[in-house]
């Protein structure tokens, strides 16, 4: 007699093989057939957070097979240029973490504001997080962190080192799916150690030579731990290329050109060289921060060129 299917949630995969919890137990498993019934045009078809339908081997029930993926409530994803496809980090978490460090990696603004679009466009809420802050924040990052503060997202502060904010972050987390995204080095391993105790992740070092980390991390993990706290850690990553969204859907991901976008003399307007717009106006009175304008224009070229390539 064949195995009743049951329903578990993907907590990692790699190499085809994904690891799923089912009825408390880690079970191993592979897609049946190449493809899934529900899967979009995908680099990865399945990612951590998804709930999938898997049919256990009646000789070693620690082996199994993924039949179905329920439908996503949200996916956090990333466009992968080797598979020239969207990479999924994550499926139905509620949060997206930004985890940046005020230096040793540099604190990276442009990253942040990449995050947020991605966060975004996923259905996730996006929290900007400096972690480190027992080494100081400089001005400069003090002033861009206030700003993103003034535009209502959640800025947090906290020190896996020393412990200072590490509850508060628990506290803002607890309840929903969180991912941790930042580039290497900034420090998500020990955080997750410091969040949960016990999980005893290892934390790499900084590379003298170019003041950025090293891979630790190279697959996506979902960890639960107790309390309420369910934690996506996922791969350093440098480049953070957008994916599901079209250049024209860009500005309504950047908060402060909602207010200006519909004074906008040509409507719809990229807010570049448009006659009339209000967006560039705005950036030339200061009221736009000019970075994350310039943020906004890397980001609508980079979809130009995804959009030029995909039609040849």
């Amino acid at each position: 007699m064949a195995e009743t299917p049951v329903t578990g949630e993907v907590m990692s995969g790699i190499n085809t093989i994904y690891t799923v919890l089912v009825e408390g137990a880690a079970v191993r498993c592979r897609i049946k057939g190449k493809k899934l019934r529900e899967d979009e045009r995908s680099y990865n078809p399945i990612a951590p957070g998804d709930v999938v339908t898997v049919v256990r081997d009646e000789r070693d029930p620690q082996e199994g097979m993924i039949h179905a993926r329920a439908p996503r409530t949200t996916r956090l994803a990333r466009w992968n240029k080797k598979g020239r496809a969207p990479q999924v980090l994550a499926a139905n978490a509620g949060i997206a973490v930004c985890v940046t460090s005020p230096s040793s990696p540099p604190f990276r603004p442009r990253f942040i504001d990449r995050l947020i679009v991605a966060a975004e466009t996923g259905g996730l809420v996006p929290i900007v997080l400096l972690n480190k802050c027992d080494i100081g924040c400089p001005a400069e990052v003090e002033e861009r962190l206030e700003h993103y503060a003034r535009m209502r997202y959640t800025v947090l502060r906290c020190s896996a080192v020393t412990g200072e904010g590490v509850q508060g972050l628990a506290e803002a987390l607890r309840g929903s799916t969180a991912v941790l995204v930042g580039q290497s080095g900034v420090g998500k391993s020990s955080l997750l150690n410091a969040l949960l105790p016990g999980l005893d992740l290892r934390v790499g070092a900084l590379s003298a030579k170019y003041d950025r980390g090293n891979h630790t991390t190279i697959v996506s993990v979902l960890h639960v731990g107790a309390r309420g706290l369910r934690l996506i850690d996922t791969p350093g990553v440098r480049e953070l290329e957008i994916a599901d969204v079209l250049p024209e859907e860009i500005g309504y991901h950047f908060r402060e050109f909602g207010p200006l976008m519909g004074d906008c003399a040509y409507q719809p307007c990229l807010h570049e060289r448009e006659p009339g717009c209000a967006v560039t106006a705005a950036v030339e009175r200061g009221i736009v921060h000019p970075d994350r304008y310039e943020s906004y224009l890397r980001i609508l070229e980079e979809l130009r060129e995804g959009r030029r390539s995909a039609h040849g």
